[in-house]
C-alpha cells in the first residue's frame, strides 16, 4: 500500500514518516511532498492509496489538493492534519470527504487508529472497484453531474422550456424523474468577512458550510443538491415530497442556533414562495437573489418570501453632517465621532428604508470626509488611503454591521496615521535644530538619521516633503545662509567663514556659494 505525506513543514513530514516506518512497516512505499504542486506530481508518477495531508499550506490548501485529485477521479483515502481545532460541524464536514481529521502535534495512538481505519477503507474501496466498477463510478458521479446540470439551468446555459430540460437530462444520462420532481428551493447567502482581515480562511469555511448544509437539510438517501450559484450564494433543492415549506423554514430557524453562529460571516436563509419544477427554478432563484440584494438590515435571518410584504418606499438620502464630523476629526475627537456616526446609521437602520445603495453612498461620503483631512499637517496620506479604500464597496458593504466595522477600523487607522505623522514632524524638527547648531561639524545622512532612529533614505524623504529639498541639500542651504550672514558683517575672512560653516575646502565653498547666489563670496562681501 502506498502512502503520500503532504505538509509544508519539513520536520513534520520527516517525523510522521519515521513514526509510520517504525510502527507500520507493512506500507509498500512512503512518498513525501511539501506543497500542492509536489503532491500532484507524486499522484501523476505513482499510485497513491492513502494520503496524510495538512489543511493549511502556502500555495494551496489541503482542501484544494483533495478537490483536484477528486476531480481527477483518484479515490485516495485522506487523513487531514491541522494545528487548529474546529467546531464540531466543521470536523464532521471534513470527514465527509476524508477518513479522519487529526490535530497537531500528533498523538501516536490517534495516528495508528486513523491509519488502521484508512487502510480498512482502502481495502474496501479496492474490493468495491473489482465487484461494481461501473455502477460505483456512476453512483459517485451522480451528484456532481446533477449539480452541474442545475447550475447550467440556473445561469441560463440551458433553456427553461420543459422539452429542452428533458432533452438535456437525457443527454447527460441523469434520472429522467428529475423533470417531474417538485423542489422547495432554499437560498443561503453568506455575508462578507472583515475587510481588514490579515488572512481569510473563507474557502475552508464555505467548504464546511456546503457539507453541513447537505447533512443538515437533506434526509438520508436523498440526492443532496447544493449548488454554488454565485459567490456567496448556495441554492439547496429540497424534494417537496419530504420537505414542506413550513418544515424548511423551521429547520432554517433552528440552524441559526445550531451552527450559523460558528461562522465568521453572517448567513441568511431565503425560502421561496412555492415549490417549483425544474423549468421554474431559474425564475425562482432570480427572485430570491433580487430580494437578498435589497436586504442590508438583517443578518443571520430567515426570510419567508411568501410572508414578506413589498419593501417600503425609500426615503431621500440624508447627507451626513460633514462640517460637524470634520471638526471632530480635526480636533482628534474620534471616539465622539464614532458615537455620532453609529447613531446616524442606527437611526437610518431603524427606519427600515435603507438599501445597499445607501450603504455604498455613505461609504463614499465618509471616505471623502477622511480624505479631506489629508490637507492637514500630520496625515500619512498615501498609506492611509490604501489601507481604508475598498475595491468593491457595493459588494463589501452588504450590511450595516460590515459598514460599522469599516468605520471603526478606519478611525483607528486615522489615529495611528496622525500619530505617525506627528512623530515624523518631531524627527524633522530635531534634526533641523541639530543642523543649525552644528553647521561647522561634518554632517552626513547616516549620522543624522541615527539620531532619530530612522533610515537615511526615509529621513531624506521627510525633508523633501517638508522643505522641498533633500537632506544633504538642506544642510548646504543652511550653511550658505549662515555664510551670507557672516560675510555681511565683514568681521571674518572668507576662509574662516568657510570653515565655520562646515566647508573644509574653500574652492568647494565658492562653487556652492555661486551656485546658490549667482556670485562669489568675495563679490557678495564687497
Amino acid at each position: 500500500m502506498n502512502l503520500l505525506i503532504v505538509d509544508d513543514e519539513y520536520y513534520t513530514v520527516e517525523s510522521i514518516s519515521n513514526k509510520i516506518r517504525t510502527l507500520r512497516p507493512d506500507f509498500f512505499e512512503i512518498f513525501c511532498a511539501y506543497n500542492l504542486t509536489q503532491a500532484l506530481e507524486a499522484f501523476s508518477a505513482h499510485p497513491i492509496d492513502l494520503m496524510i495531508c495538512d489543511i493549511e499550506m502556502p500555495g494551496g490548501s489541503g482542501l484544494e489538493l483533495l478537490d483536484q485529485i477528486r476531480q481527477a477521479h483518484y479515490e485516495t483515502v485522506c487523513i487531514f492534519l491541522t494545528a487548529y481545532a474546529k467546531f464540531e460541524y466543521i470536523s464532521r464536514a471534513m470527514k465527509l470527504s476524508s477518513s479522519d481529521y487529526l490535530l497537531k502535534p500528533l498523538d501516536d495512538h490517534a495516528l495508528l487508529e486513523a491509519l488502521d481505519k484508512a487502510c480498512a477503507q482502502c481495502e474496501k474501496q479496492q474490493k468495491d472497484r473489482v465487484n461494481t466498477l461501473h455502477a460505483n463510478y456512476w453512483k459517485e458521479s451522480e451528484l456532481p453531474l446533477a449539480e452541474q446540470f442545475f447550475l447550467d439551468l440556473l445561469n441560463g446555459s440551458i433553456s427553461s422550456a420543459p422539452s429542452e430540460v428533458m432533452d438535456e437530462i437525457r443527454y447527460r444520462r441523469l434520472n429522467v424523474e428529475l423533470i417531474h420532481q417538485p423542489f422547495c428551493p432554499l437560498l443561503i447567502q453568506t455575508g462578507q468577512k472583515s475587510v481588514f482581515a490579515a488572512s481569510d480562511n473563507r474557502t475552508l469555511y464555505e467548504f464546511a458550510l456546503k457539507n453541513i448544509a447537505r447533512e443538515y437539510f437533506f434526509e438520508p438517501g436523498e440526492l443532496p443538491l447544493t449548488i454554488r450559484v454565485l459567490d456567496g450564494f448556495y441554492l439547496l433543492l429540497l424534494p417537496a415530497s419530504t420537505h414542506s415549506r413550513d418544515a424548511v423554514i423551521g429547520r432554517c430557524r433552528q440552524a441559526l442556533t445550531d451552527f450559523v453562529t460558528h461562522f465568521p460571516f453572517s448567513i441568511n436563509f431565503f425560502v421561496d414562495q412555492k415549490v417549483c419544477l425544474p423549468e421554474d427554478l431559474r425564475k425562482a432563484f432570480l427572485s430570491m437573489k433580487a430580494f437578498a440584494g435589497k436586504n442590508v438590515t438583517y443578518e443571520n435571518h430567515v426570510f419567508d418570501l411568501a410572508a414578506e410584504t413589498e419593501a417600503p418606499v425609500q426615503t431621500p438620502f440624508q447627507p451626513i453632517p460633514s462640517d460637524r464630523w470634520s471638526d471632530l476629526l480635526t480636533s482628534g475627537k474620534t471616539e465622539q465621532l464614532q458615537i455620532e456616526v453609529f447613531a446616524f446609521l442606527n437611526q437610518t437602520k431603524s427606519s427600515g428604508t435603507a438599501t445597499r445603495e445607501f450603504l455604498t453612498g455613505f461609504y463614499y461620503q465618509f471616505l471623502q470626509l477622511l480624505f479631506r483631512q489629508m490637507d492637514h499637517p500630520g496625515s500619512e496620506d498615501e498609506a492611509f488611503r490604501r489601507q481604508i479604500t475598498v475595491a468593491s464597496p457595493e459588494q463589501t458593504f452588504s450590511s450595516f454591521g460590515a459598514l460599522r466595522e469599516w468605520i471603526s477600523n478606519s478611525l483607528l487607522l486615522f489615529i495611528q496615521s496622525r500619530q505617525a505623522a506627528a512623530s515624523q514632524d518631531t524627527a524633522v524638527a530635531t534634526v533641523k535644530a541639530y543642523i543649525e547648531s552644528h553647521l561647522s561639524d561634518e554632517l552626513d545622512r547616516d549620522t543624522l538619521a541615527a539620531m532619530v532612529y530612522l533610515n537615511a533614505d526615509y529621513l531624506s524623504h521627510l525633508f523633501k516633503k517638508d522643505t522641498g529639498s533633500s537632506l544633504i541639500n538642506y544642510v548646504i542651504d543652511r550653511r550658505i545662509a549662515r555664510s551670507k550672514e557672516l560675510l555681511a558683517k565683514g568681521e571674518m575672512s572668507i576662509r574662516d567663514i568657510a570653515i565655520t560653516c562646515g566647508f573644509q575646502n574653500i574652492s568647494y565653498f565658492s562653487r556652492q556659494f555661486k551656485k546658490s547666489t549667482g556670485m562669489t563670496p568675495r563679490q557678495f562681501k564687497n
